[in-house]
């Protein structure tokens, strides 16, 4: 690939875009700036990337054509050569195996990288969230492997049929992966985008979780699939702020007394507004997860009688 570099005034920057895209693999323009951030003069610069060598006489002749045109000088222009890039291979190498408690979260091109004693979640980065670099993803499941190890949280599990676990929001599925391979128990997850649905039904079967792990579309729990299963022992929701304060009273009459949720997707000073929402709803923070600006909450139903809400006649087709 050929990458070309020249500086025009601002006023000629969309007359030589347009003349110059159709035979580019990518065109930009931008302003051109001091070290200190300052627009220098009226310059803007074009950077265009071409597959081909261009022929130099051509070139010159395409710019003094457009240049005529809009009556400014021809540009003097930077060609250089480019190195051939596997990008995928540079995706791939960019997600590194990451460690969070007893997961050891990587890629496919990482499936040989397991440390003994770590328990693999193989998720390919895709086009939908959850791939452990977020901080919100790293507070889950540090959450879950805490809740792993508390005596109370097992034999909740243990006692939850058909689905001890929901994943409200999935994503990837990753946090899903992750509780049925910390507890080996079944887990329902849920997403409002089919295409999120398509990626985690992939991911499943990638870690070999499809027995344990169904995959459904929902908008937020009203669904007959998650109705019918509940409760829950343990529910997790990583979305954002707003969402989790509206599905606060559906999620917490989801969850078994004594059963946990997790919730994350929110900044640290969105925790108030969140967490008026579930104590509203007789949860009770056990646990705040801070990583940089953002918060994970740990809440506990208290052993009390549960009650189901209100839900309406008809349901979803999942």
């Amino acid at each position: 690939m050929w990458s070309i570099s020249f500086h025009i005034p601002a006023h000629a920057a969309g007359a030589f875009s347009d003349h110059l895209e159709e035979d580019a693999l990518a065109l930009s323009s931008f302003e051109v700036l001091d070290d200190d951030g300052r627009q220098i003069g009226d310059q803007w610069q074009i950077d265009i990337l071409r597959a081909e060598k261009p022929d130099r006489v051509t070139l010159v002749a395409q710019l003094a054509l457009i240049a005529a045109t809009v009556n400014v000088p021809v540009p003097s222009f930077k060609m250089a050569s480019l190195p051939e890039t596997d990008w995928v291979a540079e995706t791939l190498s960019s997600f590194a195996p990451m460690s969070f408690g007893r997961f050891w979260v990587h890629g496919s091109h990482d499936a040989g990288s397991v440390p003994p004693g770590k328990l693999s979640l193989r998720v390919d980065a895709a086009t939908a969230f959850g791939t452990g670099e977020h901080a919100t993803t790293r507070g889950c499941l540090l959450a879950l492997d805490g809740l792993a190890k508390r005596r109370a949280s097992r034999r909740l599990i243990a006692a939850s049929a058909p689905y001890a676990v929901l994943d409200v929001g999935c994503g990837t599925g990753i946090l899903a992966l992750a509780a049925a391979k910390l507890w080996r128990c079944r887990v329902l997850a849920s997403d409002i985008d089919p295409e999120a649905v398509r990626v985690a039904r992939r991911t499943t079967q990638a870690n070999d979780l499809s027995p344990r792990v169904r995959i459904v579309a929902a908008t937020g729990v009203r669904s007959r699939t998650i109705a019918q299963s509940a409760p829950y022992a343990v529910i997790t929701a990583n979305i954002l702020a707003r969402p989790l304060c509206h599905l606060a009273r559906d999620m917490a009459a989801l969850l078994t007394p004594g059963g946990r949720i997790i919730l994350s997707g929110l900044l640290a000073n969105q925790v108030p507004m969140v967490l008026n929402a579930y104590r509203a709803q007789r949860l009770v923070l056990e646990q705040t997860i801070n990583i940089g600006e953002w918060a994970t909450l740990i809440l506990r139903r208290p052993a009390e009688a549960l009650q189901l809400p209100n839900w309406p006649l008809s349901f979803g087709a999942s």
